[in-house]
């Protein structure tokens, strides 16, 4: 083979290669029967593929213009004074629900005929769990601010 043919073939290998790294996987859109959007890299069934250009982030003419400008210093202190302030009430609602919550299992524990009702119990004991997950969440971003 010719050095010539040998140089034009591999730089339309690497071009070809380079042209589907800029372009990236295929996207697929899935909407299940509950109303759930999904947006994957992976084939689902039932999914639509989308283009990427249409959800592209250079604004276009027909789009209102959006300032992504970075805040002012001040600005941000702001928002993360309010945010703060959010999470903290959050979490002050969340600390009581939890106590509520376990003093009603504790009762429903102690009263005649609770080994009856071992659902009720069941749904106490994950609601306990999940504002336990709540709380520490809570935490975690506060500690982030």
């Amino acid at each position: 083979m010719k050095k010539e043919t040998l140089i034009i073939l591999l730089l339309a290998i690497s071009a070809s290669l380079s042209f589907q790294a800029a372009a990236g996987p295929d996207i697929y859109k899935h909407v299940d029967k509950d109303g759930n959007i999904t947006f994957t890299n992976r084939h689902i069934p039932n999914a639509e593929k989308i283009s990427l250009a249409s959800y592209s982030r250079t604004p276009s003419s027909s789009k209102t213009s959006v300032n992504t400008s970075k805040p002012s210093t001040a600005a941000q202190k702001e928002r993360n004074l309010s945010r703060r302030t959010i999470l903290e009430n959050e979490l002050l609602t969340e600390e009581q629900l939890f106590t509520d919550t376990q003093r009603l299992l504790q009762q429903f524990a102690n009263e005649p005929g609770a080994e009856n009702h071992q659902e009720k119990a069941v749904r106490l004991r994950n609601k306990l769990f999940q504002h336990q997950r709540n709380i520490s969440a809570l935490k975690k971003e506060l500690t982030r601010l």
